[in-house]
């Protein structure tokens, strides 16, 4: 590892009341996800004599286990070693430098000698059942087929006799309270360290900058294939802009089930006030591996440190927590709801939104919205491949970003489908359940209230021209208008159709002649979201000055407020709207 920790070893080292006498460390794991930690130090470079055991082996077959749960080295009971100043690995007990222990099918051997340079080192022992064939936590394990057909735990316990690690010819042993001690002192000396982790735990950290400095970032989660699921990020907390993240792509293998990840860098802070979050999915944390832990398992987690020389440490405050009032919020919403609520702003402001929800596959089911209303137009959507993971079941959807709004009316929408909300999760819930739903804070918290105006009664109508929105089923609706010159106008429909047929549908008639100037058509239309059959026209027609009459037709099911498949992304306009292009309000 390229972190940094001098400082830490000019002011602590390994406590030697608890060392053990001899000059020999040996460790055994006592039971099956077992995790042993000793430690021994060098005072010159030197070999160090090794004999292990363990168990692995190359290939599962085809019943072999989800791919980021395995262990690219192929072992479920091994060993290993770090350096305990950089927390890089130096050595491990793997299928390619070990050999079968004659008559067990798994059992490898190790038995030799490794050169080590003077410097202070932990070693690691764990012991796993292999997953491969029946399933545990969701995936494939063999521990679940040999119990049900050797006993419970029969056909590991044999094997655990066996498994151990000795290491011989060192200068000094520790034991694993010595280790945690320096681990803690470690994490105390950090600007921050969020460690210590359970499943679906959420944490937040905070610290001040008086002056600029560079840090290192050390963190290890849980990624794989493109998606987070156990995660840190770093946002500036004047503007909640994103200074830094664990970006699945950057991540290196931290050892483990490939599922570990491991994100190393060194950054440049400038002064202001920082957060630090890290959150938790429901499973594998230091509470209970599901799978083979990464080699430096205690800083699982986040811990920034401030490198030598290159920051002051009295321009380090901690910073102190404090509500912010929200524009709007619409959270710990249930089943079937659909809610929104206006504002008005005077000027641009940048405005932070939270939003979690339910989404997989590349679609949303719970999700928010923000509509101009003078525009009539969508300007922030929660799309799910904007969102990452929110904690629990892998469907809990999170998403935390800054936009730019500019003067005008607005409208947050949320809609919820008929399953998994705070009302009643049917899987794991987010580490933030009460948040389900959608909240939209000042990004800058020195904003001041009277800048910004929530929405009562009835809402401004900004260039609406004419609408017919939140249509029922067997409805006719009809509505005039008139023009007394030219007039380009934007028209947005949303309704149902399948077949290159529509069921609910609008169009345009002059009044005078009785001709129909523009119809819905389903060659026109694109999809809405939700059931493929919703569809929606977002289109542009100039209008001679004449009298006109807009209709919206709708048929006996799938409607507003009636839906019997998923409803449309924008439910609420459902219908028809003509806007004004280029009025003012």
């Amino acid at each position: 590892m390229k972190a940094r920790w001098q400082l830490a070893f000019i002011l602590i080292s390994f406590s030697l009341s608890l060392a053990q006498t001899d000059r020999v460390l040996e460790l055994r794991p006592d039971f099956l996800g077992d995790l042993k930690i000793a430690g021994f130090s060098l005072i010159a470079e030197k070999h160090v004599y090794i004999k292990a055991e363990g168990a692995g082996r190359k290939s599962y077959g085809r019943s072999q286990c989800r791919k980021m749960m395995t262990d690219p080295n192929g072992m479920y009971a091994y060993a290993w070693i770090i350096n305990a100043r950089t927390r890089e690995l130096v050595w491990r007990l793997s299928l390619d430098n070990t050999k079968r222990d004659l008559g067990t099918p798994d059992n490898r051997r190790f038995d030799g000698d490794v050169r080590l340079p003077a410097g202070k080192y932990e070693v690691y022992y764990v012991a796993r059942k292999p997953c491969i064939l029946s399933l545990e936590d969701g995936f494939f394990s063999l521990g679940r087929l040999l119990d049900k057909l050797l006993g419970e735990g029969d056909w590991a316990e044999r094997g655990l006799g066996k498994w151990f690690i000795r290491v011989e010819n060192v200068d000094k042993v520790v034991g694993e309270s010595s280790i945690k001690k320096f681990h803690q002192a470690l994490k105390e000396q950090a600007v921050v360290s969020i460690t210590d982790l359970n499943n679906s735990d959420f944490r937040q950290e905070g610290f001040k900058l008086t002056a600029p400095g560079t840090f290192e970032i050390y963190a290890i989660g849980e990624a794989f294939q493109g998606e987070n699921f156990d995660y840190g990020w770093i946002v500036n907390a004047e503007n909640s802009e994103k200074v830094w993240e664990t970006l699945v792509e950057k991540g290196e293998y931290a050892g483990g089930a490939q599922k570990n990840q491991m994100w190393q860098d060194t950054i440049l802070l400038n002064p202001g006030s920082y957060w630090v979050y890290f959150a938790m999915d429901d499973s594998h944390s230091p509470q209970k591996w599901n799978a083979n832990p990464p080699y430096d398992p205690d800083f699982y987690g986040i811990t920034i440190t401030g490198v030598q020389g290159k920051y002051d440490p009295g321009s380090i405050e901690k910073l102190v927590k404090f509500q912010v009032k929200p524009i709007v919020q619409l959270t710990r919403l249930g089943d079937d709801v659909r809610v929104k609520q206006g504002f008005r702003i005077n000027r641009p402001i940048q405005v932070r939104i939270y939003a979690l929800g339910e989404g997989s596959h590349g679609e949303m089911y719970d999700y928010g919205w923000i509509e101009n209303l003078d525009r009539g137009e969508v300007v922030w959507e929660m799309r799910y491949n904007r969102t990452r993971h929110g904690g629990g079941a892998r469907k809990n959807r999170m998403l935390d970003e800054v936009i730019t709004l500019s003067p005008g009316s607005y409208m947050v929408h949320f809609v919820t489908d008929d399953s998994h909300s705070y009302s009643g999760w049917n899987a794991s819930p987010p580490y933030n359940p009460s948040s389900w739903g959608i909240t939209v804070f000042p990004a800058d918290p020195r904003y001041r209230g009277e800048e910004i105006q929530k929405l009562e009664g009835s809402l401004p109508k900004g260039n609406v021209l004419v609408q017919i929105i939140q249509v029922e089923n067997d409805q006719h609706i009809q509505k005039r208008f008139e023009l007394d010159k030219e007039t380009p106008l934007r028209i947005y429909a949303i309704g149902e159709g399948d077949w290159d047929e529509m069921y609910d549908y609008g169009w345009i008639e002059d009044e005078k002649s009785g001709d129909i100037i523009w119809g819905m058509s389903y060659d026109k239309t694109r999809w809405a979201g939700g059931a493929r059959k919703n569809r929606k026209v977002d289109t542009v027609l100039t209008l001679s000055p004449g009298q006109y009459i807009l209709h919206y037709r709708s048929d006996d099911s799938h409607s507003f407020n009636d839906w019997n498949s998923d409803p449309p992304r924008d439910p609420f306009h459902y219908g028809i709207t003509l806007y004004k292009i280029g009025d003012k309000k």
